[in-house]
């Protein structure tokens, strides 16, 4: 197989030519065509991978935010929620659903070193 990945700590590290994972892309596509998503399907959406957002930090985001997406800024305090929904804005999920994503996923997981 002429697959070009490499394997990191658990994931996929995509090559720099591939911007998300093509199942990344396929299930943004199915839930932006979902009538009525419910958490369970945001909790299922996933990376499958380390893509070219993954690494991005607080400096490269901002370019991410312009009058669409400064709602995610006023929807969390915590700059680890932001920075997760404008990746997921980045990777092609609308905003309203970029939040509800990272809200799911915060309910569930939350973040290391917060208690």
């Amino acid at each position: 197989m002429g697959e070009n990945r490499a394997r990191g700590r658990g994931f996929t590290i995509l090559p720099s030519s591939q911007t998300i994972h093509p199942e990344c892309a396929q299930a943004i596509r199915r839930l932006i065509q979902l009538k009525d998503p419910k958490r369970q399907d945001f909790l299922e959406l996933r990376t499958y991978g380390t893509d070219r957002y993954s690494a991005m930090g607080w400096d490269e985001l901002q370019s991410y935010i312009n009058e669409t997406t400064v709602v995610i800024v006023e929807q969390f305090e915590n700059e680890q929620n932001i920075m997760s929904a404008l990746r997921w804005v980045a990777r092609g999920l609308p905003v309203w659903l970029a939040i509800r994503k990272v809200r799911a996923d915060y309910s569930v997981y939350g973040y290391k070193g917060q208690k």
